[in-house]
């Protein structure tokens, strides 16, 4: 089914995945703005007048309008526009660094929502009774660990359970919005952008300050394009424009109209503007969209982390594709271990999510910043875009993120230093790693010589290899193109099997490659034939299914026969060089050896490779970094 296509179940699912996050934002973001102004009409309409012009021109213009247009091949999500760029231009370098420190922000951001968001619903038992107050943290926990316990059934089923009641929680919140604009229609004014321009001119920099409070009412908005892949551009299109703007948009006016006659209800204008008989019932039903907010950034991370993997920025960890339709459906079971041990460490370290807020918008907020910045550098470079037109599009885009961003900013002492923090060490991480396949590939380049040294010594009269029965695949690792692998085969038996092929993996950095252009064959020492492997960064690596449709298609200069035939793989140990080498320091090639040696063993390997574990053969070797 293409995701392309208009699909009423496929945007129902959608809801349940990419939009839970912005969806319950009406929960916390007016009574957050109103925390250090005053409640008049000024300030009502003002706040309610940005959030919805906010609302307008980051996520219905600038997300809906033209980021989904740059998409990698309908692949969305930082890294999988960074692929677009030209890397052998100056610039690729800083916006390399610009879209992993990105791709570690986002990666932040996974632990950060769940333990806010499942935080903030919990801590509505506070409204039924005071005394419920010691159980929320025990609950918040036992809650985080069944959603991360479910995240192995796959985005699909997910989004099936949580899509319909994310509809309802959409139609409950714009009809409780639509009855109060109803009994108060001079709310509507705020839909005048003067309004928004007055609130500034009367607050002056308390004003400023509450534009970070307003930022609250899109987060998540970030998740919108990082999602792409899983669902498609129309079916994440119709969830906002028929459901999820209009009951954001109505129950923030609604807000607005309530306190406009009643300032009191300041304290949560949200629960307020609901009948009193109606509490309970609202109160369970926020707690459940809470907890679905949590799966938006939660499989925006898995499509990210696979990207990071197959475009060689993050180590080779499990990645378990949880949908035969749906390619973009994954689970990462390494991440989903990482960020439950994360979002229960806040929330045991903390303990509320008032304490949490201070920090959850930034790392949002400078990720949205990173992403208009790579778009208009795409615009230029790729798309070829004047700097006037580049300047009428994405001017106000930039101007407003940055707005948020300098508003947001006076929040790092509070709490927003810690995204910031492990951005940071989650590029420190991709870095090494980038760099340290960097210089194992220049060391098995050297190995070249090698090769052309065998090839030489083939036409000897002296040196005729000689045959064994065997029928075999040789398997050259990402970090050597020069079959390596047969030659250390070939170094230790002095023998050659009677059928054999050399294979590698090239992964290119559009996310899909076509049938046609999966095979490419070329000449090896000693009479092999060498085939390349083409995949998309978004695709699942198979080598004997591809095996078998070479094959089957009689592709290959031989035939084998794939259900007896031996597969041999390297597994290499590495050792440090004392001092620096090729931008690396020795604690930085420690660490990346470290990594190595836990992500790219034999068993590793196997499962990336889909290799049969009964016919894999392991072959020792050694290299100095």
């Amino acid at each position: 089914m293409s995701r392309n296509k208009i699909n009423p179940a496929l945007a129902l699912a959608a809801l349940g995945v990419v939009y839970g996050d912005i969806g319950t934002s009406p929960l916390y973001t007016l009574q957050t703005c109103f925390n250090d102004i005053a409640v008049n009409q000024s300030n009502v309409l003002g706040v309610i007048s940005l959030i919805f012009w906010s609302l307008i021109i980051v996520v219905s213009t600038c997300y809906l309008s033209i980021f989904l247009n740059a998409s990698n091949d309908g692949e969305g999500g930082v890294l999988a526009l960074l692929a677009l760029f030209d890397k052998t231009k100056k610039s690729y370098r800083y916006l390399f660094l610009l879209g992993v420190f990105g791709a570690g922000l986002l990666i932040s951001d996974g632990m950060l929502t769940p333990a806010v968001s499942v935080m903030g619903a919990m801590e509505g038992l506070n409204v039924i009774s005071p005394h419920f107050s010691e159980y929320i943290v025990p609950l918040t926990v036992g809650i985080l660990l069944v959603l991360f316990a479910c995240q192995r059934l796959g985005t699909q089923k997910i989004g099936g359970a949580f899509g319909p009641i994310l509809l309802v929680w959409f139609i409950v919140i714009a009809a409780l919005g639509l009855k109060q604009i109803i009994l108060y229609p001079k709310i509507l004014l705020a839909l005048n952008p003067y309004y928004a321009l007055h609130f500034f001119d009367h607050n002056g920099f308390t004003g400023f300050l509450v534009l970070g409070c307003v930022f609250l009412a899109i987060t998540g908005a970030e998740a919108l394009y990082a999602d792409l892949g899983q669902f498609g551009k129309a079916p994440i299109r119709l969830g906002w424009y028929c459901v999820v703007l209009p009951g954001c948009v109505l129950n923030f006016f609604g807000q607005g109209a309530h306190l406009l006659t009643t300032p009191s209800a300041v304290s949560n204008p949200f629960y307020y503007i609901a009948p009193s008989w109606f509490g309970f019932p609202l109160l369970i039903l926020a707690a459940a969209a809470t907890i679905i907010a949590s799966q938006a950034i939660i499989s925006a991370s898995y499509s990210l982390t696979k990207q990071g993997i197959l475009l060689g920025v993050i180590p080779r960890i499990k990645v378990v594709q949880t949908s035969t339709k749906q390619t973009g459906q994954i689970y990462v079971p390494l991440i989903n271990v990482f960020f439950a041990a994360g979002c229960i460490f806040l929330v045991l370290f903390f303990r509320n999510s008032n304490a949490l807020t201070n920090a959850y918008g930034i790392a949002i907020n400078m990720e949205m910043v990173i992403m208009a910045c790579l778009v208009t550098c795409l615009a230029y470079q790729v798309w070829k875009w004047s700097i006037l037109k580049i300047a009428s599009i994405f001017g106000l885009f930039i101007f407003v993120d940055l707005a948020f961003l300098a508003s947001n900013i006076f929040k790092i002492p509070l709490g927003g230093w810690m995204p910031l923090a492990f951005a940071w060490g989650c590029l420190t991480v991709m870095l090494i790693w980038y760099q340290g396949m960097a210089l194992l590939r220049t060391v098995y380049a050297r190995n070249t010589a090698k090769a052309q040294h065998v090839e030489v010594a083939e036409p000897s009269s002296e040196y005729v290899p000689k045959l064994t029965p065997l029928e075999a695949v040789f398997i050259t690792g990402s970090y050597d193109q020069t079959g390596e692998c047969f030659f250390h085969y070939f170094d230790i038996l002095q023998a050659r099997p009677k059928r054999s092929i050399i294979v590698t993996v090239q992964v290119h950095t559009h996310p899909h490659v076509n049938d046609k252009d999966r095979f490419t064959f070329s000449k090896a020492p000693l009479g092999m034939c060498h085939l390349t492997l083409h995949f998309g960064f978004m695709e699942a690596i198979d080598i004997p299914s591809q095996l078998k449709i070479a094959n089957q298609q009689n592709l290959l200069p031989i035939q084998l026969n794939l259900d007896t035939a031996l597969y041999f793989i390297e597994n290499i140990a590495l050792a440090p060089l004392p001092g620096r080498t090729d931008d690396l320091f020795e604690w930085q090639k420690r660490f990346f050896i470290f990594m190595f040696e836990n992500t790219v063993g034999t068993f590793s390997s196997l499962e990336f490779l889909k290799l049969p574990q009964g016919r894999t053969v392991t072959i020792g070797t050694y290299a100095e970094l």
